[in-house]
């Protein structure tokens, strides 16, 4: 049942201690939370990928100096070991998550 579905059906049936307009009234201050639509999917991963740019492109992600390489056979230039700072990943992601689904975002 919808909240307009609920709204109808006691403006027609509520007898009781309080009027129906009082319960009616309390209802249509009832929030509904927004649906996760495919297009609201898409606006979070745009900004998670924001996020991470710039992280990365602040050097956060990734610290290019603890970066280990080594000459292979021939002329070639291999990665050994690179570390990857997970925090700041998942800080991203709760960042942009938040940013989507804060109360201000109406």
């Amino acid at each position: 049942m919808t909240k307009d579905q609920t709204v109808d059906l006691l403006r027609s049936q509520l007898p009781g201690f309080y009027s129906a307009e009082q319960v009616i009234n309390l209802i249509e201050k009832i929030e509904v939370s927004p649906k996760v639509t495919p297009e609201v999917l898409k606006e979070i991963e745009n900004d998670i990928m924001r996020n991470l740019e710039r992280d990365h492109s602040n050097g956060r992600i990734v610290n290019e100096d603890d970066i280990e390489l080594e000459f292979g056979r021939g002329r070639e230039i291999e990665i050994n070991n690179v570390n990857v700072d997970m925090d700041v990943i998942r800080d991203a992601v709760s960042e942009a998550l938040e940013n989507a689904f804060e109360e201000d975002n109406d």
